[in-house]
């Protein structure tokens, strides 16, 4: 199967929700698909399909403590802590972001595109910058899966799902309001193209 390979690189970056009620908010260290179709709906305006992964030893994990202001009052209501993803060293941190490649999307798009992912933008986090772009392809392997996709977008990808570990991605149905849509989670046992394996397996081990 065939995918358009983006190269970036990142400043830093919050991706994952505060759990409701709850002042710490984890962060993931994968790219889900939902993340990926907000941050080109919002920079290209187009429904892109779409994963990332971090490349290992170019981040760390780190606290960052913000809180929510109440414009009327105009006071600080209770500290809440973020974890995010910061640079290793004096470099960026890198990701590996695989666009399924249909009619219309093609690799030029990218060029020399930069975006933002994540949460907490205002306070600088999530810039994203393509710095190179492959068309690549991948064959089926069974193993355990490195990424978070919508559960029903999983043919798109030439996901089958064995043994599934499933949780929910926010999906927005306009520009203020969402969803929450099954997703099948990291470690779910599939076949799948080898670029989205973290191990390769077999169901009776």
């Amino acid at each position: 199967m065939s995918f358009i390979k983006l190269n970036v690189e990142i400043d830093s970056v919050i991706i994952g929700e505060r759990v409701k009620g709850g002042i710490y908010r984890p962060c993931l260290e994968t790219i889900p698909s939902s993340t990926i179709r907000g941050a080109f709906k919002n920079c290209l305006g187009l429904e892109i399909n779409g994963v990332g992964i971090f490349v290992k030893d170019t981040y760390q994990i780190k606290d960052f403590v913000y809180s929510v202001k109440d414009k009327f009052l105009e006071t600080a209501k209770m500290p809440f802590v973020a974890e995010y993803l910061s640079p290793k060293g004096n470099s960026k941190i890198k990701a590996e972001i695989y666009i399924v490649k249909n009619n219309g999307i093609s690799p030029e798009l990218f060029e020399n595109v930069e975006f933002y992912i994540g949460a907490l933008k205002s306070k600088g986090f999530g810039k994203t910058k393509v710095i190179e772009i492959e068309e690549i392809s991948s064959d089926i392997k069974q193993g355990f899966l490195n990424v978070r996709i919508y559960e029903d977008e999983c043919d798109k990808f030439n996901i089958t799902v064995l043994s599934p570990i499933y949780g929910y991605l926010f999906y927005p149905t306009d520009i203020v309001s969402g969803i929450y849509k099954m997703a099948l989670l990291e470690n779910s046992l599939v076949k799948a193209p080898e670029i989205f394996l973290k191990e390769e397996t077999f169901y009776d081990e």
